[in-house]
């Protein structure tokens, strides 16, 4: 059998439970390490990824093989993070300056722009349809 085929045949032995266990075990380290939550949700991400990677090796048949499933599962992720971060230093996006555009400018509101507008009109002393 194909290394591939031993993945396959270890996925298929895998209850649904222990699918999803694994599945919040990675979105949530994911999550806890990543800067998309503020520090409260982290650390909520830490605890949920903790309890259930502890339920997928609770609900394995072997928990040291799933023991290492996660850790390599974690492993792979941190492989992928570095794999990323080193391309984006290598083509110079660190040193590219921010964004300019609509994002650094003040939005204009439609009382402000109705304001303006007729203060520019009663500046001149003449309607804006005038000349």
């Amino acid at each position: 059998m194909s290394v591939l085929g031993d993945v396959f045949g270890s996925l298929e032995s895998m209850s649904q439970l222990q699918l999803l266990l694994a599945f919040i075990a990675c979105i949530g380290y994911a999550f806890a390490q990543g800067s998309l939550l503020p520090s409260r949700g982290r650390r909520i991400a830490c605890a949920a990824a903790a309890a259930a990677a502890a339920g997928f090796a609770f609900e394995s048949a072997d928990w040291t093989r799933s023991a290492m499933l996660l850790g390599f599962a974690i492993a792979g992720m941190g492989a992928f993070i570095a794999l990323v971060w080193l391309t984006s230093r290598a083509l110079g996006f660190d040193r590219m300056p921010p964004a300019s555009g609509v994002a650094e400018t003040e939005p204009v509101t439609a009382p402000d722009a109705a304001r303006s507008a007729s203060q520019r009109g009663s500046a001149a002393g003449d309607h804006a349809h005038s000349i």
